[in-house]
């Protein structure tokens, strides 16, 4: 969300700074790895409406840079809360199908679902390519005049005509935008915000497999998900499943989420491996309803977090973040 607010605002004539406590790529966050799922299916019409907005966003940028950011393998939704993506599917005239499972199996023999089910196919949905898109971003960014400063964390920032950033240097900017996941809170805790968020430490799985096949969610309690990661099979995961955790502590991967995504695989996808080929973790940074916060307080905006499912709206967050910016 940094570098798409970065590449937005630099876009519109800004001078702009983007402190990255890290690097661009790194994996202790929330953005890194291969791949995310973009879908229109959501039982809240907002974020349809809003994928609806994002997504001539991304093959815009696409055209920009000369890059394939998404591939397009259509989504498959199954379990509780169909009725509700239905109704918003169709409140903002995005087609799809119902059908029951034996009809999806014999459609994607590589997918299996009890005959029985009900399944959900939106056929624009499909995977961003994430490492690439971020940096991408960040690239963006810097073309059009954007610094960069890798490897510098922000310790505070303080509200005093302007924004005062206190990292390597103490700098006063006009207007500062916070898109710090999971350290957000405790950044913006000494300006008096209060982020009502809880950070949780998510695990996925990785499964050889030679298909590209459609996404998948189980709506369950948790969700479950997969998606193809080209060249590397399936990944799965459980959304918003893993243990409270600070952003700074290292991550660990939870086996009984291992575990329970080998089973959940071995269902849907027969074809592949009895046993995942790698595990690793992400953070997420959590409202209690899962929606994100875009805010502004004076000088201050403030784009996080975005509860695990925000990667598909980057572009469409970093012009809502800019258009914040420029209302100060």
């Amino acid at each position: 969300m940094g570098c798409a607010t970065a590449y937005s605002l630099a876009g519109r004539g800004h001078q702009v700074t983007l402190y990255e406590q890290f690097e661009i790529g790194h994996k202790r966050g929330s953005s890194h790895g291969e791949t995310r799922i973009y879908r229109y299916s959501y039982p809240d019409a907002r974020y349809v409406a809003m994928m609806k907005e994002a997504l001539p966003l991304w093959r815009d940028f696409e055209r920009t840079t000369g890059l394939e950011l998404l591939t397009q393998t259509g989504g498959l939704d199954t379990g509780a809360s169909l009725a509700q993506h239905a109704a918003a599917l169709e409140s903002c005239d995005i087609t799809f199908e119902m059908i029951d499972g034996r009809s999806a199996n014999q459609r994607w023999p590589v997918v299996s679902f009890d005959d029985d089910a009900e399944v959900l196919y939106q056929s624009e949905g499909g995977i961003v390519h994430a490492d690439r898109a971020w940096r991408a971003f960040g690239d963006a960014a810097r073309d059009l005049g954007a610094e960069i400063r890798s490897g510098q964390r922000v310790g505070a920032v303080e509200l005093d005509d302007g924004v005062r950033v206190i990292s390597e240097e103490v700098e006063t900017y006009d207007a500062a935008v916070v898109t710090a996941g999971g350290w957000a809170p405790g950044l913006l805790a000494g300006c008096g915000i209060d982020l009502p968020t809880r950070v949780t430490r998510e695990t996925v799985a990785f499964f050889r497999f030679s298909e590209v096949p459609p996404t998948v969610v189980d709506w369950g309690d948790p969700a479950v998900y997969a998606l193809a990661d080209p060249g590397r099979g399936i990944k799965a995961g459980e959304h918003i499943a893993g243990p409270t955790t600070d952003a700074d502590a290292p991550g660990e991967v939870n086996r009984d989420s291992v575990a329970r995504l080998t089973e959940w695989v071995a269902r849907r996808y027969p074809g592949a491996p009895p046993e995942p080929w790698h595990a690793e973790t992400c953070i997420y940074t959590n409202t209690d309803d899962q929606h994100f916060l875009i805010e502004r307080h004076g000088p201050l905006v403030v784009g996080s977090p975005c509860s695990g499912h925000g990667f598909k709206f980057a572009p469409l967050i970093g012009r809502r973040l800019t258009a914040l910016v420029e209302e100060i």
